[in-house]
């Protein structure tokens, strides 16, 4: 009896043991794949939450098999893995809805929300979002209560009930410690202020964004910041020097999206797993395979090629559509800074008519004499240049030019001729001429379709005059 006693305790110590042991590895592999996250190596992270998890099998530490869970989820999101987050926060859910401390069941509610938020169905979004509100006294974690405010003030934008938003967002920034999330809300916060056309306050959060360490708010927040009207203080020479961090910003994530390699892991991952699950039912149901392989293979042969041709057209058509939607933001940009350099320039056309220099110099070129001396030549291109300086570093930025090309630019933005532009420089009308077409050579194709040639060189037909 003593004996049977005794081997019963000891048996009980080893079982505690080997858990405790399986719960201290499964932290350690999990705070591994946070760091491999840091590291920017989300494939390595994937394997080491999914390792965790292993470890902890059948365990009842729920908390941090919800914390891993959810986790999972939000690494693959981020990474558009729609499908297989969803699985992931519906795992966390289950595991965490018994749990005193709510925070990782409204992380999952969050994330199932984030999910129909994505897939545009607003309405499936708002429910999951509000879900944490019926419990939020017992989420004891504050950045998590931050969030839940966070994803309601989303969604509530979305559905254009901005003073609801606002509230939302407000208490979302009052529980917040962290500063990437606070610059997130900031970004939000400037949103929304500028949909009220409060452009003080919408300026003044969108630029606290800009700050940020994150990539991706720092690109919404200069996308915004360009989007301002000018009664915000945003001039054009400003927009476009907005317009430019964003799109520098936004091919930077792009290069830096590796989804392509969690998506494969992930596939190796579940083959692995259900190798290892079906190994011993494969040994035991041998017989009965290989006869029913027989059977259905040519239906599994039909039906998996026509799958095959319909992914490969889904896939085909999503990425023509990625294609088109990519060219047309490429068309607009490419407008949108045309547009820029036509305005710069007529400015500073304009200002300098309105000098004195300008009545002087239209006098002189257009007297009997036939070109204007060497030393009023230097002094005219100086005064020019300079009044220009705007117009041409923008017009530099796309073309380069010479000293002699951007005074050339400069007097067809005056709507000189070419004989006015040849008794300007002292040199023949034919090398002007010559000028104008090396400078057209110059413009990159895609601006030159755009019109950009027309803008800055004006009508081919004051070639001939």
């Amino acid at each position: 009896m003593k004996r049977s006693v005794v081997f019963t305790v000891l048996l009980s110590i080893l079982l505690v043991s080997c858990n405790h042991y399986h719960f201290e590895k499964a932290e350690i592999l999990y705070n591994n794949g946070l760091e491999k996250e840091r590291q920017e190596m989300p494939d390595s992270a994937i394997m080491l939450y999914h390792e965790a998890l292993k470890q902890l099998g059948n365990s009842s530490n729920n908390e941090l098999k919800g914390r891993i869970y959810n986790q999972i989820g939000d690494l693959l999101l981020k990474h558009n893995i729609y499908e297989t987050a969803w699985e992931s926060y519906c795992q966390a859910q289950n595991v965490s809805k018994n749990l005193n401390d709510k925070s990782n069941l409204s992380h999952a509610y969050r994330g199932i929300g984030k999910y129909h938020f994505l897939y545009k169905d607003r309405d499936s979004a708002l429910f999951y979002f509000e879900k944490p509100l019926r419990f939020f006294n017992n989420i004891h974690n504050r950045e998590e209560q931050s969030s839940v405010y966070n994803n309601l003030a989303s969604a509530y934008k979305q559905k254009n009930d901005i003073q609801t938003a606002l509230k939302y967002n407000a208490k979302a920034l009052v529980l917040t410690d962290n500063l990437v999330k606070r610059q997130r809300n900031y970004a939000v916060r400037g949103q929304l202020f500028a949909q009220q056309m409060q452009y003080d306050s919408a300026l003044f959060y969108l630029k606290e964004a800009s700050h940020s360490q994150e990539m991706s708010v720092k690109a919404s927040a200069y996308f915004k910041l360009a989007e301002l009207p000018k009664e915000s203080g945003i001039n054009d020479s400003l927009r476009y020097h907005y317009l430019q961090e964003a799109y520098q910003l936004s091919d930077s994530i792009e290069n830096k999206a590796v989804s392509h390699q969690i998506d494969r892991q992930e596939h190796i991952r579940i083959t692995s797993t259900l190798k290892e699950e079906n190994h011993t039912r494969l040994i035991l149901s041998i017989i009965i395979s290989i006869i029913v392989v027989l059977l259905i293979s040519v239906v599994i042969f039909v039906v998996y090629r026509k799958y095959l041709k319909r992914r490969h057209e889904q896939i085909f058509a999503h990425k023509w559509e990625r294609q088109e939607a990519r060219a047309q933001e490429n068309e607009n940009r490419e407008l949108h800074i045309i547009e820029i350099i036509r305005k710069a320039g007529e400015l500073c056309s304009k200002n300098f008519k309105n000098s004195n220099e300008y009545p002087l110099l239209h006098k002189k070129i257009n007297s009997d004499k036939e070109s204007l001396s060497y030393e009023e030549q230097k002094k005219f291109q100086t005064i020019i240049l300079k009044e220009f300086d705007t117009y041409l570093q923008q017009l530099s930025s796309i073309i380069p030019l010479t000293d002699n090309d951007a005074f050339l630019c400069a007097l067809l933005q005056l709507g000189f001729s070419t004989k006015e532009c040849a008794a300007c420089r002292g040199i023949s009308s034919e090398t002007i001429r010559s000028q104008r077409t090396r400078i057209k050579k110059k413009i990159p194709q895609n601006f030159l379709d755009r019109g950009l040639a027309v803008v800055i060189l004006g009508d081919e037909n004051l070639s001939k005059r």
